[in-house]
């Protein structure tokens, strides 16, 4: 099994003028990406419109993205979806063309309860064979919470090796670590402005949408981190935050596929429901970032503006 440590982007999937899967441009990002030094990727996720595409979408962007790594880091497949077929099927697939993890939110809209739950990712788990699980936990967009009892039970599963862990209670989530008593176990976090603290706490590291444009910064977050500088470690995170707080103030996705159209990545839109930015959010967003010094922070200088 894959040792799951770093900075891990969570990619996002570009689309053409069509709006179609744009492997080519996915592969441009990974080598840049990888050149980095990033620990991983992580595809499909939130930020890589998980929801929006077709299955078999998902499948291509996983594929792309497993043979552009080509074995040099590991990669990670979220497979979660509403229905347990779909998110089976996807776990399958990935297993057959060599992930190294797959991961799944537990379903949105419907409420279910934990025997539903168990048996959704036991059909996951099932299906992903001898590839480890992951829970992705993100109560803040699927609605759920789960109990440290209800991880417990969960974890009964063998095949759940960890948890990408995307809220702030580092309490809960120091209890699930400490409630391993010595069973191999990950968390990474999902949080971006909150990575270094997440460390602090146990995870090992962390998954995250802006790692796709400071991805050596977060390098340097992490390795200060290892090697015990904290007064570095923290002072690059607050470096970060700055620019995630500009993010922020603009729907995410689209601002993401901005930020890295402007570095020659070229996404296109997000697909809807999501919506692209308006020229004035787009001008107080650029406006924003260059108050934070970002082309220092992302190590690049950025193109003119299109």
């Amino acid at each position: 099994m894959a040792t799951i440590h770093g900075i891990f982007p969570a990619l996002p999937t570009p689309f053409d003028a069509k709006g179609q899967v744009n492997t080519k441009v996915l592969r441009e990002l990974i080598r840049f990406l990888l050149q980095a030094g990033v620990d991983g990727f992580y595809t499909t996720g939130g930020t890589g419109e998980s929801m929006l595409l077709e299955p078999d979408e998902r499948r291509k962007v996983l594929e792309a993205t497993l043979e552009e790594v080509n074995g040099r880091v590991p990669v990670i497949a979220h497979i979660g979806d509403i229905a347990t077929h779909v998110s089976a099927d996807l776990a399958a697939h990935a297993a057959s063309v060599g992930a190294d993890g797959v991961a799944a939110v537990p379903p949105p809209y419907f409420p279910i309860d934990l025997p539903a739950l168990k048996a959704h990712y036991q059909a996951i788990a099932d299906s992903a064979g001898d590839v480890p699980v992951w829970i992705y936990y993100i109560p803040s967009a699927t609605g759920s919470s789960i109990s440290t009892e209800s991880f417990q039970s969960l974890l009964e599963i063998e095949q759940i090796v960890g948890v990408k862990y995307t809220a702030i209670n580092f309490y809960e989530m120091r209890n699930l670590i400490e409630m391993m008593d010595g069973r191999s176990f990950t968390i990474m976090s999902g949080a971006d402005d909150s990575c270094l603290l997440a460390l602090t706490m146990g995870a090992s590291g962390a998954i995250g949408t802006t790692y796709n444009f400071m991805a050596a910064h977060f390098v340097q977050i992490y390795e200060a981190y290892q090697r015990g500088d904290i007064a570095s470690a923290r002072e690059l995170q607050f470096a970060a935050n700055r620019v995630i707080k500009a993010l922020t103030s603009v729907p995410v996705i689209a601002g993401t596929k901005v930020i890295l159209r402007r570095m020659g990545f070229d996404c296109g839109l997000p697909r809807r429901p999501l919506r692209p930015l308006t020229p004035e959010e787009e001008m107080r967003l650029w406006s924003v970032l260059e108050s934070t010094d970002f082309e220092r922070i992302a190590g690049i200088t950025l193109q003119a503006k299109s």
